[in-house]
């Protein structure tokens, strides 16, 4: 074989081996197929503590931010709750509405309950300078005392928070919603619900109750058609919820709504007058 012809083979040899060596040698085994190792599923993302983008991973977390973050700023909180036969006759009613600074240093909280199944009532409550004064309206009384006093002159000695007659970070109720609600999906929410919050959120959605011996109505009642959402910051404050269900009470059958809204978090600002309207039920 001439010079030209094996100068051509030793060429096309090299192209096609890739200059790894000759067949048989060690470097043919760097050619073999090899079997990836298995990748672990990760766990799906958190988008505020202890919510996932599918679901409830820990509503206990989720309860200790909602109320951490509502401890250190000013708020203003409205619940409200109707119970109603199917027929749509309304049995009682009860709303509450309170404005509350930072730290609870002072607050205005109403409440008023009403319809034909109970004594229609009004509370009021008033918190400034460690001192919390409560006025009751209802069944011909009226009423007012000093629920609290930081410094114990005219009133029992304890903080004004712990007069209030309700708790204002509803943590409890949160929480129960939270586990026996079916969330299924956690999401942003739409741009016109972020402008009424004032706030990024996400949307909380379910599908029926996960669990419906965990949902919150006592062991005598049947619970049904259970429909509830939510919105919730990424910091973990729940700004709003919503639920409808029917409950089998003594036999009948009820519908119950319930809905609650922080708004004006950091900007509240305590109204005084509205406690002194303790005359006149609105």
């Amino acid at each position: 074989m001439g010079t030209g012809v094996r100068t051509a083979v030793l060429a096309l040899c090299l192209v096609t081996a890739g200059c790894t060596g000759f067949i048989g040698s060690e470097g043919a085994a760097s050619t073999e197929t090899m079997t990836p190792a298995p990748v672990p599923d990760s766990p799906p993302p958190r988008v505020a503590p202890g919510l996932t983008g599918t679901g409830v991973a820990d509503a206990d977390t989720l309860v200790r931010a909602h109320v951490a973050g509502l401890s250190n700023t000013s708020f203003t909180v409205e619940h409200r709750r109707a119970v109603d036969d199917v027929g749509g006759t309304r049995r009682v009613q009860q709303t509450t509405r309170a404005e509350i600074s930072a730290g609870y240093r002072s607050y205005t909280a109403f409440r008023r309950v009403s319809g034909p199944s109970v004594t229609d009532q009004v509370i009021r409550t008033h918190s400034e300078d460690r001192r919390a004064i409560q006025w009751i309206l209802g069944d011909g009384t009226n009423s007012s005392r000093i629920v609290a006093d930081g410094q114990g002159i005219g009133g029992p000695p304890r903080p004004p928070r712990d007069a209030l007659f309700f708790e204002p970070t509803y943590h409890e109720r949160v929480r129960a919603l939270f586990l026996g609600a079916n969330v299924t999906a956690v999401v942003p929410a739409r741009a016109e619900v972020v402008k009424l919050h004032g706030t990024r959120v996400f949307r909380v959605r379910a599908d029926g109750a996960a669990n419906r011996s965990r949902f919150p109505v006592t062991p005598a009642e049947r619970v049904g058609d259970v429909s509830f959402t939510a919105t919730v910051s990424p910091a973990g404050v729940v700004h709003s919820y919503g639920v409808q269900y029917t409950v089998v009470r003594n036999g009948t059958r009820l519908r119950v709504t319930e809905s609650l809204r922080y708004t004006d978090l950091g900007v509240t600002t305590v109204d005084a007058d509205e406690a002194g309207r303790n005359t006149t039920a609105r």
